[in-house]
């Protein structure tokens, strides 16, 4: 159903089955209380007629014995009102199809009294209008006591039935209340469970938008908004990429400037000794110098193409690198970045290798030695260090990179792999450097961690894990 499709229906359905049962509980109730009413009702009738008729009878009695007209009158007084109340008893539904018994003394009794107040004053009543009134008042008597008994048993069960039904609407009632809750929550908060286990995988990695159709219409404008927010989220985040790679482009433009100025200075003097010595150089010499320039030329083309490449945004290739050359190409990027008080130990074999993108990769050791660099003290020691591990999840190449600078306070840590997070001064950084670094060690499906001891410089370990295609090759 399309308007059960919204949570705001759902949860005013709730209401309203609550709401629902709640009225029918007090409408039940308040049937069972207008019965028990008719039912005391009909109990107070047979009171006031059983009462009555034990008048009557009484003051029949005392007619016969002290002969007062005043007790004859009045005990016709009371069969008349026993008369006229028993109008109003349901005597059938009281007494049942067998009740007729001492039906017709009813009105009988009544006349016979008549009789004996018209009886002459001096004259004792015949034996036979005696016998005849006393028979009809035990009549009258008697049925006022079936009654009495029949009126109270018919009050004490409509009790009991009151009781019981009483009791089975309120149990009905709270299942049906609380089973529409369980369905409601259930409907509510289901797809928002659902919505936070796709935001955990998201954050893990393993979906990239949040699944929410069919939920309800509040849920599914949540997971668009989300969805929408996560698109824009990596947007951002790819455009802050690009622009720290840019970033990082320019601060190893001055070293790149220094490699670039090598070559040129070779190419510049062989052009000088060709233009000064051409006639008196021999043929040998000649080819020597042109392959001289060939190289430089070729090594300055490598150069500007490896700056295009790092600024560029082509997909992630990883190759069999080794660790130790692209360790001493970030540090000659870097060498104008770096103190010269400041000493690099590297603890690294000349065979380690790593599974890596070269170009990528190498931006996260420029930007890891730069940190080391700018965080170690004058005269202090940057100390690299890489090897071949073996984890429980596989094979893989570890570094560590540790400097004796100030370190990094502990309610610092959990931040500063997050963007645009520094503890640098403001113009001293960015804040991004640690952040893409971090990103570029997940797309290898590496991670990294950080341990520092405020005072005591940091030590960053970096662990990259070796690709497919190596364990194809292992294979």
């Amino acid at each position: 159903m399309k308007v059960l499709r919204s949570l705001h229906a759902k949860i005013v359905l709730g209401y309203c089955v609550v709401g629902g049962l709640f009225i029918a509980l007090v409408v039940n109730a308040l049937f069972q209380f207008r019965f028990l009413e008719r039912e005391l009702t009909k109990q107070q009738d047979v009171v006031v007629f059983y009462d009555a008729v034990r008048n009557a009878r009484r003051l029949e009695k005392n007619f016969l014995l002290y002969k007062k007209n005043g007790d004859l009158d009045e005990a016709v007084q009371q069969a008349n009102i026993a008369l006229t109340t028993f109008e109003r008893i349901p005597f059938p539904t009281l007494l049942g199809e067998s009740g007729d018994s001492g039906l017709g003394s009813v009105s009988l009794y009544p006349q016979l009294l008549v009789r004996l107040a018209n009886s002459p004053k001096r004259q004792l009543p015949s034996q036979e209008v005696l016998q005849e009134t006393y028979a009809a008042g035990s009549a009258l008597l008697k049925l006022g006591e079936r009654l009495d008994i029949a009126a109270k048993n018919k009050v004490k069960q409509s009790i009991g039935q009151h009781d019981a039904d009483l009791l089975n609407t309120i149990w009905a009632a709270l299942v049906l209340a609380i089973a529409t809750g369980i369905i409601v929550t259930r409907s509510v908060v289901r797809p928002l469970r659902e919505i936070e286990n796709d935001l955990k995988k998201v954050a893990t990695g393993e979906v990239e938008r949040v699944d929410g159709h069919e939920a309800g219409a509040e849920v599914e404008s949540l997971t668009r908004s989300i969805n929408d927010t996560l698109q824009e989220l990596e947007l951002r985040q790819t455009t802050v990429a690009r622009s720290s790679r840019l970033m990082a482009l320019g601060t190893m433009l001055s070293g790149v400037a220094h490699e670039l100025n090598n070559p040129l200075s070779n190419i510049s003097s062989s052009c000088q000794i060709l233009e000064e010595e051409w006639q008196e150089l021999p043929d040998q010499q000649v080819q020597k110098l042109l392959l001289q320039i060939d190289g430089q030329v070729l090594r300055a083309q490598h150069i500007v193409a490896t700056l295009l490449d790092f600024s560029g945004n082509r997909a992630l290739k990883r190759d069999r690198q080794n660790v130790r050359e692209m360790v001493k190409e970030s540090l000659t990027l870097l060498s104008s970045r770096i103190s010269p008080e400041i000493r690099v130990s590297l603890e690294i074999d000349e065979t380690t290798w790593i599974m890596a993108d070269r170009l990528r990769f190498q931006q996260v050791l420029v930007n890891m030695i730069k940190n080391a660099a700018e965080a170690t003290l004058s005269a202090g020691t940057i100390r690299i260090e890489a090897r071949r591990d073996e984890l429980p999840e596989g094979s893989g190449t570890t570094l560590e990179i540790e400097d004796e600078g100030e370190g990094i306070p502990a309610e610092h840590l959990k931040q500063i792999f997050d963007p645009f997070y520094t503890t640098k001064t403001i113009g001293k950084g960015t804040g991004l450097g640690l952040f893409v670094a971090h990103e570029i060690i997940v797309q290898h499906g590496g991670s990294v961690f950080v341990e520092s001891q405020f005072g005591h410089g940091a030590r960053f370990w970096i662990h990259i894990p070796d690709g497919p295609e190596e364990l194809e090759e292992n294979v």
